[in-house]
């Protein structure tokens, strides 16, 4: 399942919630085929948002995707859940309205959550 808001709502540490310019966020199969397919779509995703493919920040981002869910399925691996990849473009907190600074923003999250003894 594939969602992509303009804008939502994603609380800081802060008390002023950070709207996403763009986002995208999808569950994968925890297999190394569900990492490849992530760091793909991620950079689709980044090519549609205006960040083309060879460029210095396209490419920092899709590796980022890529060493983040690579660790998730050979780290955190459970049979049977998935692992989600959350990809958001945030304005930057000094940028003017308007403008065209951003924040990218990467999360992964696995389904460990602790390890027992």
């Amino acid at each position: 399942m594939t969602k992509e808001t303009t804008p939502g709502t994603t609380l800081t540490g802060d008390t002023e919630p950070l709207i996403p310019i763009r986002h995208f966020g999808m569950r994968f199969s925890c297999t190394p085929r569900g990492a490849r397919l992530a760091r793909r779509l991620a950079g689709v995703r980044l090519d549609a948002w205006g960040w083309a493919y060879g460029t210095a920040a396209h490419d920092d981002v899709t590796l980022i995707v890529a060493e983040l869910c690579a660790n998730a399925v050979r780290h955190a691996r459970v049979p049977g859940r998935d692992f989600r990849l959350d990809l958001g473009a945030h304005p930057a907190p000094d940028a003017a309205p308007g403008g065209r600074p951003v924040v990218l923003r990467v999360a992964v999250t696995d389904t460990v959550g602790e390890r027992p003894p």
